[in-house]
């Protein structure tokens, strides 16, 4: 909820468990726009399992035309265990974590001897979060 703590307060239980069907919806009817060698990427601003990593184990199952794809640049960390997903499928995902605190106050004149990767992990701490899933469409089927 990183930037936006009082969206915490105000969801219902029915309006959080609303999302995965409408997302799986949406889902299958990009799969079936898509056509063979196409790419789909589906890509969510929650940290929640059943949004993320759940989706993309259902969409697996159900859409055996689909593959996982790695991504670039790869800025997030791997995809959360819990899902089903095999720990290689889960090396392909992007989930930026939110709960790490803010730095406030920084020097920009500071970050000019960073490396890339101390950059983006500072990137990744002043985020609501986010995940992202590539996939490729294999087949019509």
């Amino acid at each position: 909820m990183g930037q936006r703590p009082n969206m915490a307060y105000s969801w219902t239980l029915k309006e959080m468990t609303s999302y995965q069907p409408l997302q799986r919806k949406l889902f299958t009817v990009a799969v079936k726009l898509l056509k063979p060698g196409g790419v789909l990427v589906y890509s969510t601003c929650t940290i929640t399992l059943s949004e993320n990593e759940e989706q993309v184990a259902w969409a697996l199952e159900t859409f055996p035309c689909l593959q996982l794809q790695p991504q670039e640049p790869h800025i997030g960390g791997e995809g959360m265990r819990g899902a089903g997903l095999s720990l290689a499928q889960l090396k392909l995902l992007q989930r930026v974590d939110p709960s790490a605190v803010t730095l406030q106050e920084m020097d920009i004149t500071s970050l000019q001897d960073s490396r890339e990767d101390d950059l983006v992990s500072l990137a990744n701490k002043d985020c609501i979060g986010f995940f992202i899933a590539k996939f490729i469409k294999l087949s019509s089927k």
